[in-house]
């Protein structure tokens, strides 16, 4: 093994320049996966920060009474792994009162969240807009001190049951609930988290007060009972219950991991109070969609990833060929003098080893590196991850590396020592080419793609406990087998296209001119040529696809934010104080805002089903968000549906979904059950079917109806609107922060659109592309110029002994560069052409087979003009500046000694 190694290194310190090519082109190839690598691993840690933290409160237990609760929640706070736990409850109250300088005011039913002092420092779901918590003192909802035209200082009567007693309690702050659906809802741990009508008007108050003044008003609901809420937002009896937070710090790495560790924390919870404590998991249910969206992360590696490491791989082999002639001849020779087959292999293995290690190494120096520029934030990197990641570099360099040199090298190994010492390689028609594998391939990819499309299939989400995402083969035949069947037809064609069109275009097939030399030189050199197209073309087509799929990708993810959000900036109010304060109108005149629109959002049920119900003005709502003919099933373009709604006071678009579960036609009449905030009780509304609906700007993804806001706001009178869209005419972010200072003294929420991207593609759609795609554009951008420098490098290797002949018989330097000039312009040009078609045709079919990644789909594919010219520009700088050295090389030619060579 010493001389081995002995032999090895001096072979690779004697071809330095060769050896120093394939060192940089295995740990460009390398440093591709593992910048990708650290990536993805960054934004699945990313993923699971944004899931954990946009969950308002992560536990609640129902307990039967307020001394359990009390006693409880100690224990649970004293767990490993638990951030926060309190005593609170939620109860109803009948009505409440306030006598004041403008006279006597009321507000129906409503209800109260008793909950300790420091509960908003760690639970983000109580908002402090005026005042403080104190013992003995009632804190009001915003929308409830509007009611009551009530103020820090002033004195409330609160009735907690009819016929029994009011309760003076001085007002000591107000605030705004935001989550309430989240804190009022139903508590049943059998169920899990379940949507509720949250209530109007809400009273927040200590929770060591609320026992001592309305505990033996009102009765407790039993821990566990079925309906331990009653009906969602009608709330009978006293739920006391635990609030707890786990510490963030625990829920680690991705969101499967973190989602495994909190359900482990809350079984280590209910197993030490065996009996006593059942959890509500809330957290968990938001780190299951998290888990399901990661899956997706995994899918785009695959997809995006593993192509573009392959084909920068075969650069590998294009830097062998460079001195596959030379290694022929010493393999020859080898054997000649008694080295066996196996001998070679090892000796191969052996490079090939040393290579891994050092490619290996330089790779991952150049991913982290990579990593750092390209993407904001802490990429998480340990010891451990970095030591990992370099192994995982050097074994794939490796692995290329003998590849590489094995598939250069390997005729040379199976003949005999005379083939070995000749000058060319009698070529061999393998397997595949008779069976026409290529042809088949192609064929198989166009059929699946032609299912997918036709059909809809695509990756789909097993939402289990432990979610998996179920990647059927198919899904991965169409653009694989595309893959395979262009490599294996461009290697079938070896060049005949080339010497064909060569050949046709030399008038009389003599060559008399230095046009015809460079024809009929480019005729028998058809193989070399079109090997150099199967990298260079190949390359540049990943780097289409990629920029294709990635400028879709970011487009919608726009587009799935302004759903998500509604507009470009939103301002949400209680219900009453868009109206009263005129926020429209507000928002309507702050410098940048170039329309505006009131919505209310609220609850509605069909049936059994609470769903989001949304009130809208048909005048005015595309001045202010984007209504696309696609959100509209059943015919009619997004005007159309608009009309039609307007023309109806009682109209409602409904959902495809529930269109579906309820048999509704157009024009069908639907009972709706609303809830009267005068009142407080449920009753029943008529609408009519106009439309079906399937996407609309801040509506969830599954059931939600849309109506006429001065209808809706008749039935439940609540006050009109509680959200206000607003288009943008500058930058969101900056008008976003004038509209919350014009509404600060209102308690408005108001978020931008910049923001909600953000959150939405590092949630819904998995993994922002954005970072991928700088870091495989900017490989893509190097390796498209490296594969031009590896050609003409080799083209010069191949052909020295030409030259040199050429030179020697006195051909100008001019006249030998136009030999290698007309090459590289044929592979460039034909590299463009392949990479046009087979870029786009496998951007089209990532985008069918990733279908629900989007949503809504894209109604046709993201062109990066910029992203595709750089990529042109890679490559013709590459193919240029190593023309130049070519060209210098020439002339220092030793033309004695390239002579003599046999």
């Amino acid at each position: 093994m010493t001389a081995v190694a002995r032999f090895v290194l001096t072979g690779l310190r004697r071809q330095a320049g060769k050896t120093s090519t394939r060192v940089l082109v295995l740990a460009a190839a390398v440093a591709l996966i593992g910048a990708m690598s650290v990536f993805v691993a960054h934004s699945l840690r990313t993923m699971t920060g944004s899931a954990v933290r946009s969950v308002p409160l992560d536990w609640q237990a129902p307990i039967g009474s307020y001394g359990d609760t009390t006693k409880l929640a100690g224990q649970v706070a004293r767990q490993p792994g638990v951030a926060y736990a309190a005593p609170a409850a939620a109860a109803p109250f009948a009505g409440i009162t306030h006598s004041g300088a403008a006279g006597n005011s009321s507000a129906g039913n409503g209800s109260i969240l008793a909950i300790p002092p420091d509960y908003s420092r760690h639970v983000g779901a109580v908002r402090f807009l005026q005042g403080r918590m104190r013992e003995g003192a009632l804190v009001l909802d915003q929308q409830l001190a509007a009611t009551l035209q009530a103020r820090i200082g002033d004195t409330v009567a609160v009735t907690a049951q009819r016929g029994k007693p009011a309760r003076r309690l001085p007002v000591s702050g107000i605030v705004l609930v935001q989550d309430a659906d989240v804190l009022f809802q139903p508590l049943n741990p059998l169920l899990g988290p379940a949507a509720a009508q949250p209530p109007a008007d809400i009273a927040v108050m200590p929770v060591a007060t609320f026992a001592k003044t309305f505990g033996h008003d009102i009765a407790s609901i039993p821990a566990g009972a079925s309906g331990a809420a009653a009906v969602p937002g009608a709330q009978r009896g006293i739920q006391w219950q635990i609030h707890a937070q786990a510490d963030p710090r625990t829920l680690t790495g991705t969101p499967s991991h973190a989602l495994t560790l909190a359900t482990r924390l809350k079984n280590r919870i209910e197993r030490s109070l065996t009996g006593r404590v059942q959890i509500v998991d809330n957290l968990s249910d938001s780190l299951t969609t998290a888990s399901q969206d990661s899956l997706y992360a995994d899918a785009l590696y695959i997809m995006l990833a593993i192509p573009g490491a392959i084909v920068a791989m075969g650069l590998a082999y294009l830097a062998a060929l460079g001195s596959a002639g030379r290694d022929r001849h010493d393999l020859a020779l080898l054997r000649a003098r008694g080295a066996s087959r196996r001998q070679l292999v090892l000796l191969a293995l052996s490079e090939s080893a040393v290579l891994g290690v050092v490619a290996g190494a330089l790779g991952t120096g150049l991913a982290i590196g990579a990593a750092r520029i390209l993407i904001s934030g802490d990429l998480g990197l340990t010891a451990g991850r970095v030591i990992i990641t370099t192994i995982v570099c050097m074994l794939l360099a490796a692995g290329g590396a003998a590849a590489a040199r094995l598939g250069a090298s390997g005729a040379a190994l199976r003949a005999s020592v005379a083939e070995g010492r000749r000058g060319t390689e009698r070529p061999h028609r393998p397997l595949w080419q008779r069976l026409y594998l290529d042809l088949a391939f192609l064929g198989v990819s166009g059929l699946v793609y032609w299912l997918t499309a036709r059909t809809g299939f695509s990756a789909v989400v097993n939402p289990d406990s432990n979610p998996t995402l179920s990647l059927s083969i198919y899904m991965f035949l169409a653009p694989a087998f595309l893959w395979l069947g262009a490599t294996l037809l461009l290697v079938r064609l070896r060049g005949r296209a080339f010497s064909w069109a060569a050949r046709r275009a030399v008038p009389g097939g003599r060559a008399d001119s230095t046009r015809g030399f460079l024809l009929a030189s480019a005729s028998r050199r058809g193989p070399a040529i079109n090997r150099g197209l199967l990298l260079v073309g190949l390359l540049l087509a990943f780097g289409v696809s990629l920029g294709l799929f990635s400028a879709t990708y970011d487009q919608q993810a726009n587009v799935d934010a302004n759903l998500t959000l509604g507009a470009d900036v939103v301002a949400q109010a209680p219900p009453g104080l868009v109206a009263s304060h005129n926020l429209q109108s507000r928002i309507a005149k702050v410098p940048g805002v170039a329309g505006t629109t009131s919505v209310d959002h609220s609850y509605a049920y069909v049936g059994p089903d609470l769903q989001d119900t949304f009130g809208i003005d048909t005048r005015t709502i595309t001045k202010a968000t984007t209504l696309r003919d696609s959100y509209f099933l059943g015919g009619g373009s997004a005007d159309q549906n608009m009309a039609r709604l307007r023309a109806r006071p009682d109209g409602v678009l409904v959902s495809k979904e529930t269109i579906s579960d309820y048999s509704l036609h157009h024009g069908d009449l639907l009972k709706l059950r609303v809830l009267d905030h005068r009142t407080g009780q449920f009753h029943v509304v008529p609408f009519h079917v106009v439309g079906t609906v399937q996407e609309f700007p801040s509506a969830p993804r599954d059931s939600f109806m849309v109506a006429n806001a001065r209808y809706l706001e008749a039935a439940d009178h609540a006050g009109g609107p509680n959200v206000v869209f607003a288009r943008t005419t500058g930058d969101p972010p900056a008008v976003a922060r004038r509209v919350a200072h014009v509404t600060r003294g209102d308690g408005a929420l108001v978020k931008d659109i910049r923001g909600q991207t953000a959150q939405t593609v590092s949630s819904i759609t998995s993994v922002d592309l954005s970072g991928i795609s700088k870091i495989e554009e900017a490989f893509a951008i190097a390796l498209a110029a490296g594969a031009m420098w590896l050609f003409v490098t080799v083209a010069l290797a191949e052909r020295r002994h030409e030259l040199a002949t050429m030179a020697a018989v006195g051909a100008s330097m001019r006249t030998i560069g136009a030999f290698l000039r007309s090459e590289t312009v044929l592979v460039l040009l034909a590299g463009f052409a392949l990479a046009s078609l087979l870029g786009f045709v496998l951007a089209e079919m990532l985008v069918a087979m990733l279908q629900h990644v989007f949503d809504p789909p894209p109604d046709h594919l993201a062109v990066p003009w910029r992203f595709l010219g750089e990529l042109t520009a890679g490559a013709v700088a590459g193919a240029t500046l190593a023309l130049v050295v070519a060209t210098r090389a020439v002339r220092r030619l030793p033309l004695g000694a390239i002579l003599r060579e046999q």
